[in-house]
């Protein structure tokens, strides 16, 4: 799934896969439903709907905060809390032999958890995976236009905080609002 969105107030396009990020956020909403029903119906404890909501934040972690996002001049790639962020001048290329690979020019390959390896993509030739393939190689390409990059590759890692910050506080709030009124 291709999909704009707004990224410092650049525009930066976002590759998810379907299947990873819909089966966890259908967990994810399972589960803050039981953590809903905890908080109203739980008089002792409280701790149960939060490990509950924690698992919430875990599945929306892995499904949908896990992307790769692009812009004309660079790539970042979030797994799970770790952005990894670099220059397309810096990308040699982006295969999808045995999952979803972005190798840079210094020989350091990126991979996805959203566009991993897998039997049963072994066997299906990885469609879904071609798909992202071909669309982060349009804009290498795109991006290689102004021409390529020489010196020592630069890739940044940083721990991505703000959104789970954001989403945990979202889920935390309405149980704690649940409880307050349930007594």
């Amino acid at each position: 799934m291709l999909k704009a969105s707004r990224e410092k107030g650049v525009r930066a396009e976002v590759v998810r896969r379907r299947s990873f990020t819909w089966f966890p956020m259908t967990a994810a909403v399972v589960f803050y439903a039981i953590a809903m029903a905890l908080a109203a119906f739980e008089q002792d404890e409280f701790a149960p709907s939060l490990v509950v909501a924690a698992f919430t934040l875990f599945f929306w972690l892995m499904g949908w905060n896990s992307a790769i996002r692009f812009t004309a001049t660079r790539l970042s790639l979030t797994n799970v809390l770790v952005t990894s962020t670099v220059a397309w001048k810096d990308v040699a290329g982006v295969t999808a032999d045995d999952g979803l690979s972005i190798r840079l020019r210094d020989g350091r390959i990126l991979r996805s958890i959203a566009f991993g390896g897998s039997l049963i993509g072994a066997f299906t030739k990885y469609p879904t995976h071609q798909r992202a393939r071909r669309i982060l190689s349009e804009a290498h390409r795109d991006a290689l236009r102004d021409g390529s990059g020489a010196g020592p590759v630069r890739l940044h890692a940083s721990l991505d905080w703000r959104r789970p910050l954001v989403a945990a506080a979202v889920l935390s709030i309405p149980l704690l609002v649940i409880r307050a009124v349930s007594g």
